[in-house]
């Protein structure tokens, strides 16, 4: 063969790749170790355990649905469509991301032309579905606020993206199965998915077969390739950026968030990366930064702690400085309180109509007669400030409501915290803040007095850590 003729050979060959990854995007994919494997596994019931964002575990998961509605499957024999499938996630945003995943990831012209999809609400109708032109269908639905609704229902596939919330709710999907010999099939890390003892033990009984990844350089070479996978932006996920991933992330979280392991680990302090030398900063209040003010009322009786923290979102990452703190000592009362508040703004030459957020907790509640919230707390302020509570702006609000807060928002701060300490420049302490500086050596994670001013550092902090994430490349892969 002429060297004209094999080059038009290769061609040819690169014409059909491009037309069928046209028609198909999920042919370029190459699958991960992790991946392989799970979608290898026979089982009816299965498992695919790793960590955060790092190994495409939803991707997998909702392939193998994508096969089983199509009655092809590259590694299984699979039953001949039509069948119905269920993909449950645990709220409407989360469903939203993964009926995206699931669309980038169907063959041209698969779906029956009366389902619409549109990539800001997912597919449409009250309850969306995707209808296959075969005649198999997906149907999203949450387990939150009734979205699940298992009257009557027969299923040949469900998939849990994220644990489910309980054994009952496992056990009542697992019969809608039954009749038809359905698959259970789930893709978690579990972390902020509440006790997951009872699925544990269904693992350790091989009840469902546990596909488990941890993130090692081995696991981030796709089957039949020579090379780790990269980045967008060109960086090779090889050992040093894994042990980079492990430095951005706390010490007692590494074994769930990056690995995948049942429970996380706390030896010692948690903020490991707090050092005096780089955090610990005697400097005047920075002109033109927002004055934010964080409010804990303790865990225990008459430790209420207040900080004043200053930030400058000017630039990419926002920057950090605890100017000041108030303790209270023994049983205060909100009273009490109040006025070491206005003596802690005072004292750094602040006004309250100088702050631009104050946050406080929820209702604390010492016994019949006795208790400390926010709205006492305004009260108290106007009678130190002699002037009426309403007119006081910013009024202190309450944290943990709405979208974001709540069950992991604890570990949320934590981390954001631990990355503005990894960042040079960008998080202080003054040196009269002594309670905090003392909870930021010794804290455990556990619920003790040294928790209180990590909380009110993390109330202050509140529009920062939960407003729209903003992605860092390099710190986590999001694949395929």
């Amino acid at each position: 063969m002429t060297s004209e003729a094999a080059l038009a050979g290769i061609r040819e060959r690169m014409a059909a790749l491009r037309e069928r990854a046209e028609l198909d995007p999920a042919s370029r994919i190459q699958w991960l170790p992790g991946q392989y494997r799970f979608l290898a596994c026979p089982s009816r019931k299965k498992l695919f355990r790793q960590g955060n964002q790092w190994g495409g575990k939803s991707t997998a998961a909702l392939y193998e649905v994508r096969a089983r509605c199509l009655g092809e499957h590259p590694y299984l024999r699979v039953p001949a469509p039509p069948i119905e499938a269920w993909v449950i996630c645990a709220s409407w945003a989360q469903s939203v991301a993964i009926q995206s995943k699931f669309a980038a990831l169907l063959p041209r012209d698969s779906l029956d032309a009366r389902t619409l999809y549109d990539p800001v609400v997912g597919f449409r109708g009250r309850n969306p579905v995707a209808m296959f032109r075969n005649g198999s269908i997906v149907r999203f639905k949450t387990t939150n606020q009734g979205g699940l609704d298992l009257a009557g229902a027969t299923i040949d596939v469900a998939l849990f993206d994220e644990p489910p919330r309980s054994p009952r709710l496992f056990g009542e999907v697992t019969k809608r199965l039954l009749r038809r010999n359905g698959v259970l099939l789930m893709a978690m890390t579990p972390v902020n998915a509440g006790p997951l003892g009872w699925l544990r033990e269904r693992v350790d009984a091989g009840e469902v077969a546990d596909i488990h990844q941890p993130l090692t350089a081995d696991a981030l070479v796709p089957v039949g390739a020579r090379e780790p996978i990269r980045l967008d932006d060109g960086t090779v996920c090889d050992q040093a950026w894994i042990d980079r991933v492990l430095s951005e992330t706390l010490p007692h979280e590494v074994p769930v968030v990056v690995h995948g392991e049942w429970e996380m680990r706390v030896v010692g302090r948690v903020f490991s990366a707090f050092r005096d030398d780089l955090h610990v900063v005697d400097v005047p209040s920075p002109a033109g930064w927002r004055l934010h003010l964080g409010v804990d009322y303790g865990s225990r009786a008459g430790k209420q702690i207040a900080l004043l923290v200053a930030v400058d979102d000017s630039g990419d990452q926002p920057r950090v400085v605890v100017l000041d703190e108030s303790v209270g000592s023994g049983e205060t009362t909100i009273e009490q309180d109040a006025i070491g508040i206005v003596e802690m703004l005072r004292r750094s030459g602040c006004t309250w109509r100088m702050l631009d957020e104050a946050w406080g907790d929820r209702l604390y509640v010492r016994g019949a007669a006795e208790k400390k919230s926010n709205g006492d707390l305004m009260i108290a302020l106007g009678r130190v400030l002699k002037v009426a509570p309403s007119s006081l702006q910013p009024q202190v609000r309450t944290v943990k409501r709405g979208a974001g807060h709540g069950a992991g928002s604890l570990s949320a701060g934590v981390r954001w915290l631990h990355q503005a300490m990894l960042r040079p420049g960008h998080f202080g302490i003054r040196p009269r803040c002594q309670r905090l500086l003392s909870a930021m050596k010794a804290w455990d994670y556990t619920d003790t007095d040294d928790k209180d001013p990590i909380d009110a550092l993390r109330y202050a902090l509140d529009t920062l850590i939960f407003r729209a994430a903003r992605y860092t490349r390099g710190a986590r892969v999001y694949l395929y």
